[in-house]
């Protein structure tokens, strides 16, 4: 008889095996899942997972004990976006002023972040959509709070383009529109934030080479930008070098890029009536580390 798919409880570990792991200078795992066969007697046996809700769904499926996993990303690149803005930050403090340079570990942190934030923005909208389109909606699911009309709709489009081969604000506009929920307005802040970090990560990802001097005019994304009124890098301030790239990626184009992205995903959840991922996560500790924090 074929065996229905369950929920899987996460516990905890024990104190001892916490206690021990510290011991040996390693951080516990987090939420560990247990279970066993079942009919138990000699077929039982224990299996852990590791895992971290609400990121990850754990589920045990029939007698032959087969583990599934639904994970979710969007809230770890969200956490990378805010962390690598803070590394970025931290850097940018402990310059002397007064003192150009460039560091090779600010500009990865600076474009880490950047193009995270876009990532984030991304996954965010694509889980929505793929749950929809995988009719998975339990108790508690991230889409329940939808109604059916809308996660069929979700689904179509979903089927219909590829799996979402549409740009990344269209998907969140026709999320709207299936939820019966006001429209972004083109002409508001948040949407012009958003298009304008999605032409600077493609400026990165898709960067061109140009001969540029301090005293040429800057084009309309690079005037686009520095009209955000964003902290130029701290370690360029004072040179001769060109706005863009080199006074542009600070950690004020970062802090703004991940805070501009989140503040579409934050009031589309809210007009359609749903908490994100990343604000349980957010809710719950980071996983246990804020953003900024190194590990030892």
């Amino acid at each position: 008889m074929a065996q229905s798919t369950r929920l899987f409880p996460s516990i905890p570990l024990p104190a001892e095996e916490k206690v021990a792991d510290r011991a040996r200078g390693r951080r516990p795992a987090l939420y560990p899942g247990r279970m066993s066969t079942p009919g138990g007697g000699d077929a039982e046996r224990r299996v852990d997972v590791t895992v971290s809700p609400p990121t990850v769904e754990v589920r045990v499926e029939g007698h032959a004990v087969r583990i599934s996993l639904r994970s979710y990303l969007s809230s770890h690149l969200l956490w990378t976006a805010r962390h690598e803005a803070k590394l970025a930050e931290k850097i940018e403090a402990a310059h002397v002023a007064g003192r150009t340079r460039f560091s090779i570990e600010h500009r990865a942190r600076v474009l880490s972040s950047i193009v995270a934030s876009v990532a984030f923005l991304e996954a965010m909208i694509n889980e929505l959509y793929q749950d929809a389109a995988d009719g998975h909606a339990p108790k508690g699911g991230h889409i329940t709070p939808l109604s059916l009309e809308c996660r069929q709709l979700m689904a179509e489009l979903w089927q219909s383009t590829s799996s979402g081969m549409l740009e990344v604000i269209e998907k969140y506009e026709r999320l709207l529109l299936f939820a019966h929920a006001p429209q972004l307005d083109r002409g508001g802040q948040v949407y012009e934030n958003t298009r304008l970090v999605l032409r600077l990560r493609n400026a990165i990802v898709h960067f061109r080479p140009e001969d540029r001097s301090a005293e040429d005019e800057l084009n309309k994304l690079q005037k686009g930008l520095q009209a955000r009124g964003f902290a130029d890098n701290a370690l360029m301030v004072g040179s001769g070098n060109p706005w863009w790239p080199d006074k542009a990626l600070g950690y004020g184009a970062a802090e703004w890029a991940h805070r501009s992205v989140q503040a579409l995903a934050d009031h589309v959840s809210d007009a359609i009536g749903i908490v994100p991922i990343y604000r349980k996560v957010e809710a719950g500790g980071w996983f246990g580390q804020t953003p900024g924090e190194v590990e030892p």
